[in-house]
């Protein structure tokens, strides 16, 4: 994979200069040589959360748009399966994880890969469907459910936010501002550099979804008594001090 540039290139750029702008300026992934250290469970969890804070995002009148503008560039090639140095953060972990020759030598970046199966069919019929703006809980649930096996996710705070997210609209505010400021935890521990962070951050904002820790650990509590599904994910992923 040659390096990354900061910059799309001229074709095909979104008419919304603000959102291209972000996207430019952050980048996940500039060189292989900074994938390879980062080891394979980075591109897994960061292609989890990825698709998570998408299917989030899309809800939102406002930020439904970026998404689809986002989702069309990361399945403009038809599939995942070449270099792409102006294809999104989503399409490089795409590819990297299709293609990981030589950029996860370590036994356990092996014994990880020798567990994941990346449907890359099924993902990008779950983009296309970001593009279009059809897609239900349903098939979101189902979707992200099947990810989650095929990834080998094992953070209980990233697998109790699927289960969170999945059903987004149907949350309570508390819920989602849970969900939400674990993902953003997320990419601020881990994925910086994201192209889907600035939107993430801005959308969570946006709707008043990011709260500090005392308050977390408190909506964490309420959340967890009232869903017993999300309370063992949580509960088990105190330990993680995400």
């Amino acid at each position: 994979m040659n390096d990354i540039p900061n910059q799309y290139s001229d074709e095909a750029q979104p008419k919304n200069l603000e959102f291209i702008q972000s996207l430019g300026e952050a980048r996940m992934f500039k060189t292989k040589q900074q994938i390879k250290g980062e080891g394979a469970r980075s591109l897994t969890d960061h292609l989890f959360v990825s698709l998570l804070s998408l299917y989030a995002m899309s809800n939102s009148y406002d930020h439904a748009p970026k998404v689809k503008e986002y989702a069309r560039r990361t399945t403009m090639y038809g599939g995942f399966n070449r270099p792409s140095p102006s294809g999104t953060d989503t399409y490089q972990t795409m590819f990297t994880l299709l293609k990981p020759e030589g950029l996860a030598d370590s036994a356990k970046d092996k014994l990880l890969l020798a567990k994941v199966n990346v449907d890359q069919r099924k993902i990008r019929q779950f983009m296309k469907m970001l593009e279009s703006g059809k897609v239900n809980p349903g098939q979101a649930q189902a979707f992200f459910y099947k990810l989650e096996k095929n990834l080998a996710i094992q953070d209980p705070k990233l697998r109790a936010a699927r289960r969170l997210i999945g059903d987004w609209n149907n949350l309570t505010t508390t819920q989602q501002q849970l969900a939400s400021t674990q993902l953003n935890k997320y990419y601020r521990l881990n994925a910086r550099r994201s192209d889907i962070n600035p939107m993430f951050s801005q959308f969570s904002k946006d709707n008043g979804l990011i709260v500090g820790d005392s308050k977390l650990k408190k909506i964490g509590k309420r959340v967890a008594r009232g869903a017993a599904a999300f309370g063992i994910g949580y509960a088990a992923g105190k330990a993680t001090g995400m």
